[in-house]
């Protein structure tokens, strides 16, 4: 058989194949063998039945299209492993211009490809870049007033209430209800979202639209107030992005905010001896904390400048199936995490499914870029993934998941988590997991 191949924009390669009569009388052959193995004719045991007798009884037509079949996908595959191309997607715009016992087979299709990339001494030009200079080993502190901070969000998280008897002021809790005054202005899906009632919230805390909060104190209980506040022009809800909305609410309680006290016996709340013991395991978290964000920032910027001078084709499946996995994640967090149903968010909008997903273009190529960037890298340096890296990996999350359980407890759960490991589409996960971040290693070892 012969082909010859064109290199199409977009990593798509066309095709076109061709065998000689000879070629193509074999595959006929073949396909009669085939289809004889399930023939069941008086006389013969399966398989064995005469080549003409299988003709006579299965028809020709059959055979040409059986023996058709297996010309095209062997032609095909020949084609694709000859030239080490790697299918992102089943060949179409399929032309089969000839194929007969006489004439022999003569076909065409194109195919979307892995693409080609080439790396351009990326070593040589990371250690040249900018991103060198970008890189501190000089440990990252946490102050004192962030710790601070962080104790009084705990104390926060075991505050009590207790009844206020006077005007709101900020910091207190109070319970509210909320409707709007010119209802005629909104469609009654959005007059229901600005409605609510008994809401809680602690004033001056709620990241309410700005403004709102404010309005909210210096009132005293079953006081009611009406005032107007303008939504952020980048606010998610679009429909009333920028707009000013004339609230009314009514005050139903008011309570005061009493924070625990920041002593030894609240450390003990945290597995602590004493506050000084929380506080130092606090600036460990947040310096932790630091040290992991600036660690991916570099990282971030190192991989980039890879990327950037690495050459290569963007398939267009891969954008596409990076950006519906980008829109279903956008999706979760909507449904999940903020209450909004996706129908609702696209008629907000004004917006089409379609329309939104494509917003998600930049950051899908920017991920389909490092996803094929990194995996380059990972075969020529020829990083692998053995059984002893899974065992590390699910030995941390052993130890992460017991820690501070009872014998029983961390018993059950080690055994939850060995389980999972026995799934192989899990265990394919985590082999993925630790192979981007050995090959991630070995980029950021060529400039540290």
């Amino acid at each position: 058989m012969q082909h010859k191949i064109e290199k199409l924009p977009k990593s798509v390669i066309k095709f076109h194949i061709t065998a000689t009569k000879e070629e193509v009388a074999q595959f006929f052959v073949r396909a009669i063998e085939k289809l004889a193995k399930d023939l069941k004719l008086p006389g013969f045991r399966p398989g064995k039945v005469p080549h003409d007798m299988v003709k006579d009884t299965i028809g020709e037509q059959a055979i040409e299209n059986e023996a058709r079949e297996l010309a095209i996908n062997d032609s095909y595959f020949e084609t694709i492993n000859q030239n080490k191309l790697i299918p992102l997607v089943r060949p179409n715009d399929i032309k089969i211009n000839k194929f007969s016992e006489e004439e022999g087979l003569d076909w065409e299709g194109s195919v979307e490809v892995l693409p080609e990339i080439k790396l351009n001494n990326w070593k040589e030009k990371l250690k040249a870049s900018k991103v060198v200079g970008a890189y501190s080993n000089t440990p990252i502190q946490a102050d004192d007033k962030e710790v601070e901070e962080t104790i009084k969000n705990l104390q926060k998280q075991f505050a009590s209430l207790e009844v206020k008897v006077g005007n709101t002021e900020k910091g207190d809790w109070v319970d509210v209800d909320i409707d709007i005054v010119e209802k005629e202005k909104f469609t009654p899906e959005q007059v229901k979202k600005f409605q609510a009632k008994g809401f809680s919230l602690v004033i001056g805390e709620a990241n309410f639209i700005p403004g709102f909060e404010d309005e909210l104190t210096d009132l005293e209980k079953g006081a009611e107030k009406e005032f107007d506040a303008t939504f952020p022009k980048e606010y998610m809800e679009k429909s009333v992005a920028g707009k000013k909305v004339k609230f009314k609410i009514k005050l139903n309680e008011i309570k005061k905010v009493i924070l625990a006290v920041a002593n030894d016996e609240f450390a003990k709340k945290f597995g602590k001896e004493n506050i000084d013991d929380l506080k130092k395991a606090i600036k460990e978290d947040l310096q932790n904390r630091k040290e992991q964000a600036e660690k991916a920032r570099f990282e971030d910027e190192a991989i980039k400048e890879v990327v950037k001078n690495s050459e290569f084709e963007v398939p267009e499946t891969l954008l596409e199936q990076e950006k519906e996995m980008i829109l279903e994640r956008f999706k979760h967090d909507l449904e999940h995490h903020k209450g909004i149903g996706f129908s609702e968010y696209l008629a907000s909008l004004g917006k089409s499914k379609k329309e939104v997903k494509d917003g998600f273009f930049e950051q899908a190529e920017n991920n389909v870029k490092i996803g094929l960037v990194l995996g380059q890298i990972t075969k020529n340096e020829n990083v692998a993934v053995d059984d002893k890296d899974v065992e590390e990996v699910m030995s941390v999350d052993i130890l992460r998941q017991t820690t501070g359980l009872d014998d029983k407890s961390a018993k059950e759960a080690e055994n939850r988590i060995k389980e999972r490991y026995q799934d192989e589409e899990f265990v394919s996960s985590i082999k993925n997991s630790i192979l981007a971040r050995k090959t991630i290693d070995l980029i950021i070892d060529q400039i540290k």
